[in-house]
């Protein structure tokens, strides 16, 4: 017969490393959903930044182009639009010297959009003031 000591040992010796070990998972997955998080939302802040001076410099070459105020709001629309962003259409302003407006675009994340309390913060907005590059490469 072996001793109460040895089989309450035998009975327990799993379900420490297997506790300590979930308890290690969890908080890895814990953390690995934040950074994913944060990280999705600063790379959409990095390509808002980017879609946004791109649609105003197309905006701007419409402009200059046309002379139509409308036909530079469509070209950057354009843009915007089917790079997944949206345009606060009240907000465009354009003029030889320079085109501004604000703009908005979705993080995909793993949560916080779809939750309706955290929504607020995958959404990334900036406002874009792009001026003309002159020839030469150097800025008016």
């Amino acid at each position: 017969m072996t001793s109460l000591a040895a089989r309450l040992y035998r009975e327990d010796a799993g379900s420490i490393v297997f506790g300590w070990l979930g308890r290690v998972a969890l908080t890895l997955a814990v953390l690995g959903l934040a950074a994913f998080e944060v990280m999705s939302i600063a790379v959409t802040h990095v390509g808002v930044e980017d879609i946004g001076r791109t649609a105003g410099d197309r905006a701007l070459t419409a402009y200059a182009d046309t002379h139509d105020p409308y036909q530079a709001y469509i070209a950057a629309d354009a843009y915007i639009t089917e790079n997944g962003a949206e345009m606060n259409r009240k907000s465009f302003e354009v003029s030889e010297e320079a085109v501004s407006f604000d703009m908005k675009k979705t993080a995909p994340t793993l949560l916080l959009y779809r939750v309706n309390a955290t929504a607020g913060y995958a959404q990334v907005r900036t406002h874009v003031y792009v001026e003309p590059i002159v020839e030469g490469g150097s800025m008016p």
